[in-house]
Order: structure tokens, then sequence, then C-alpha cells
């Protein structure tokens, strides 16, 4: 009988002895998991204050003229050209590859498409950023209040990050 066990049957029975001890685990730990999300995210709650904080100081500093905003301003728009540029020559370089488009792309096809999508995302980011950054210090007062009201008295605080 136990010659004729094929992989299927072989795979159910662990299947069953190990759901018990499974189960039990995950009834013992998940108090713990949940607790451990709940750290988590008050710890990331907090880094995202901090990471607001810094953003406005990084605006304050340029709307107080101690810091030019046009080196920022130009290199996130460099970095995004340079992205648009690696994108399209991955593309250029897919075509060159594989001229008759198949529809299943060698390996090297499909990485060079990978990284001509994550290459033409790049671009969009970094121009939403610096979209965001522009409008923040346009108005810089309005942004201040959302951001007070969003996450309490910034100036008086700052990160010690």
């Amino acid at each position: 009988m136990w010659d004729r066990l094929d992989v299927s049957a072989w795979v159910g029975i662990i299947t069953l002895i190990l759901a018990i001890p499974v189960g039990v685990m995950s009834h013992v730990l998940g108090h713990r998991f949940l607790g451990h999300l709940e750290k988590r995210k008050l710890v990331r709650g907090n880094a995202t204050r901090q990471q607001a904080i810094q953003m406005y100081n990084l605006v304050k500093s340029f709307h107080n003229r101690t810091r030019d905003r046009y080196p920022y301003y130009l290199l996130l728009a460099g970095s995004a050209v340079i992205c648009a540029v690696v994108s399209s020559t991955s593309i250029i370089l897919i075509v060159l590859i594989n001229p008759d488009m198949n529809i299943y792309p060698s390996p090297l096809g499909t990485v060079l498409l990978v990284l001509a999508v994550l290459f033409a995302l790049l671009p969009v980011l970094l121009m939403v950023s610096l979209y965001h950054t522009s409008r923040q210090l346009d108005r810089f007062e309005n942004y201040k209040a959302e951001l007070e009201q969003q996450w309490g008295p910034i100036d008086e605080k700052t990160p010690e990050a």
C-alpha cells in the first residue's frame, strides 16, 4: 500500500499533519503579530511627519532665500531627462534586438522592456516633485497652514535626524 501512494497523496498527508500545529501557532502568534503591526504604524506615522518637516524646511529655505532653488530644479529636471533618454534607448534596443516583434520576446528584450517602463515612469515622478515644490513655494503661507493643521506646530520642533 505505501509503495503505491503517489506524490499528491504524500503532500495531502503532510498537510494534514502540519495543519494542527500551524493553526495553533497562528492563533498564539497572531496577537503578537498584530501588536507589531500597530507599533510599525506608529513608527511609520512619525517617519512620515519627519519627512513632511524635512520637505517644509527645504521649501522654507527656498522661501527665505537661504538656499537657491534653481540648482534643485535643475537637478530634478536633469535627472528626468537622463531617465527619459535611458527609457528611449531601451526601447530602441528592444526594436533592434527583436525586429519581428514576437509575442514572446527574448529574455534580454524583457529586461530592457522592464527598464524602459521603469525609466519612463521615473521622469514623471521627478517632474511631479518639481511641480509640487514650486507650487508649495508659490503659496508658502497656505502650505505652512495646511502642514501645521495636519502635524501641529512645525517651526518650534525641528527634526533631530
